[in-house]
């Protein structure tokens, strides 16, 4: 019997090291770590004080760092709350105190949302928050580890923002450079708008300084290069890459190592031979004016986003001293030149030469030219006329300016997409080159709905259908409680910034709170795990400014309708797109619960709305944004 046991150790052990020969490269390499990390089911300190030199040293392969901090936290998860010692020695090696169980933690943490820096009451936050994770590392069990559980194991091990640990020991020069490595680059020049009010500068230096030391270190490498990123063929479309370019999306965004703070890159082209291109007319209707410049953005259209949205930052902090649920603008560049193949083209060759463009040019010239046409008979500004090709270019080149963005604080999250991830056919959508195994649907499953609960428990049921699998994890009592508690609240923070926005007369045309514009995001804030909503996209956001003295609601009031549509309507045909009936449908929200999240948005509504009013005859501050006339 007993040699019997020890073939079947064996053969499992052989069976999980040919795995990790197959998922990395370094596969020597790999395997010895993973021989070693087999024999220690409690914490080895001489062990876990490999993994750290492993981890931080910049000649390792970055997949084997990844997987080395993931060990570590797997050995730190073994750990008694009350082992001092160990955490001294722990928090000292990655540069969080000094030896001394008096010292401590550095202030720093606060910032990353720890709600204290007292070392022995800092210790169950960190392991609160490393517990997230539990459902993965309590499956690994030494040499009687799955096939299963390890695959588990090593996929996690590739999302950096899930890393807890991995922002003490990755740099962020060296972060700055593995985005650019999955990026393609080329020149740019940051655009600088000397008409801008005062607090679109004084906006972005405040998300700088609210912002980490690490994740602002490595959002100024991204934004101080001058360059303009694109997409490239390898760059991922996975959830929770360090670099994503999401399904259906132009925009490529950044989830730092151990970090919930996100980056988007707005736009970064198509992943395609021609990134960018020119479309008047799709599906026999005709597109937006911003959407002609397809796979990028117009540079007065991001200033006009970029404005909008600061200045309803600053509206909203100021009414409830708090920041709004909005991403923050930090900077634009102008777009030069685009990338081909290995070389890069500037945009007027690019555009008017056939052999520089490629595969559509004749398409592309033909809605080229419609498209000027357009932007000429809806009044825009146009250059003299120029004969030939390069012209028309020219004159298409005048009206869009092609230009890029970074902004911190968004989610790739969005409502539609979550609401079909977790409907029945959600492993179709996210899984476009194919079906993958049930256990890959499951994988998928559990990271979306840790995603909207911030911390979530598995069912005890066996993954059978993604529909049974989602509504069996939703029934577990502590989900449950959490989903109900989450979607009050999202309610609530949607009813609080509609009511400012309705107090100034705003309004977005439904472009602020489309499904398709707003997203989820989990974040660790006073040592738990919590979710928010995120409003995206402000290229409709309008509100009256200094030189407004009346309000026009013949034209104004339209445009709420839509916005009032897209949030709330409760009309059965359109409530499915409603931002309420995503939620409604994401958290499996019962009618009792519906009701009460009507009551509490009507009374937060009515309360943003007056104290928004009151805000702006009382605070000097306020006022200087409004026309005095219009506030009267």
């Amino acid at each position: 019997m007993k040699n019997s046991r020890l073939s079947t150790e064996n053969s499992r052990r052989t069976r999980l090291l040919a795995l990790f020969s197959a998922k990395f490269r370094h596969a020597d390499q790999a395997c010895e770590l993973f021989r070693e990390f087999l024999q220690f089911n409690k914490f080895n300190p001489d062990f876990c004080s490999k993994l750290l030199a492993l981890a931080s040293q910049t000649g390792i392969a970055w997949e084997i760092r990844r997987l080395a901090v993931l060990m570590i936290e797997h050995q730190i998860l073994k750990l008694p709350p009350d082992s001092f010692d160990q955490f001294n020695w722990l928090f000292t090696q990655l540069g969080l105190k000094q030896p001394g169980h008096t010292k401590a933690i550095v202030d720093s943490v606060l910032t990353e949302g720890y709600s204290t820096n007292d070392f022995y009451d800092f210790i169950p936050e960190f392991l609160r928050k490393l517990k997230r994770l539990e459902r993965v590392h309590r499956r690994i069990r030494g040499a009687r580890t799955s096939i299963g559980a390890l695959r588990e194991f090593i996929e996690l091990s590739r999302r950096d923002g899930k890393l807890s640990l991995a922002r003490y020991l990755f740099s962020p020069d060296e972060v700055v450079a593995r985005i650019f490595s999955q990026l393609q680059v080329t020149d740019g020049v940051i655009d600088v708008d000397t008409s801008e009010p005062p607090y679109m500068d004084q906006e972005t230096s405040r998300a700088l300084a609210w912002l980490p030391t690490y994740e602002a270190q490595i959002l100024n490498g991204l934004r101080d290069a001058s360059k303009t990123c694109w997409v490239a063929e390898s760059t991922s479309s996975e959830i929770n890459s360090l670099v994503e370019y999401p399904l259906t999306t132009v925009v490529l965004v950044i989830k730092p190592p151990g970090s919930d703070v996100e980056f988007e890159i707005k736009r970064a082209g198509r992943k395609c031979r021609t990134p960018l291109t020119v479309v008047y007319a799709r599906d026999g209707y005709t597109v937006p004016p911003s959407h002609r410049l397809d796979g990028g953005s117009m540079q007065w259209l991001l200033r006009f986003e970029s404005n909008s949205a600061s200045k309803l930052a600053l509206i909203y902090r100021l009414v409830h001293q708090t920041e709004a649920p909005l991403p923050s603008y930090i900077s634009r560049s102008t777009i030069y030149s685009v990338p081909m193949s290995r070389d890069e083209v500037q945009t007027l060759p690019y555009f008017t030469d056939p052999d520089s463009f490629g595969p559509g040019f004749g398409r592309m010239r033909v809605a080229m030219a419609e498209s000027v046409e357009a932007f000429k008979a809806e009044g825009y500004g146009e250059l003299p006329e120029f004969p030939g090709d390069l012209g028309l270019t020219a004159q298409f080149i005048n009206y869009v300016n092609p230009a890029q963005a970074i902004l911190c604080g968004t989610s790739s999250f969005r409502l539609d997409k979550l609401s079909r991830y977790l409907s029945p056919e959600g492993p179709d959508h996210y899984f476009v080159d194919g079906p993958r195994s049930t256990r890959d649907a499951q994988a998928f499953a559990d990271e979306i709905l840790e995603e909207i609960l911030g911390v979530y428990q598995p069912p005890p049921a066996r993954y059978q259908t993604h529909e049974q699998y989602v509504a069996a994890a939703l029934s577990v009592a502590e989900n449950r409680a959490r989903a109900n508690s989450i979607y009050l609240s999202l309610v609530e923070q949607i009813a609080r910034l509609w009511g400012t926005l309705l107090a100034v007369r705003g309004h977005s045309r439904g472009e602020s709170f489309v499904g398709r514009n707003v997203g989820l995001k989990s974040f660790w804030r006073n040592g738990e795990w919590q979710v928010k909503i995120i409003f995206m996209d402000h290229d409709a956001l309008e509100m009256p400014g200094p030189e407004n003295k009346f309000f026009h609601a013949h034209g104004t009031m339209p445009n709420t309708f839509l916005d009032e549509r897209h949030i709330w309507t409760r009309r059965p045909e359109m409530f499915d797109s409603s931002a309420v009936g995503y939620l409604n449908r994401i958290y499996r929200i019962d009618d009792d619960l519906d009701a009460r999240g009507q009551q509490l948005a009507h009374a937060t509504l009515k309360d943003a709305y007056k104290k928004t009013q009151r805000e702006m005859t009382t605070n000097p501050q306020f006022r200087e944004l409004f026309n005095q006339r219009f506030i009267e």
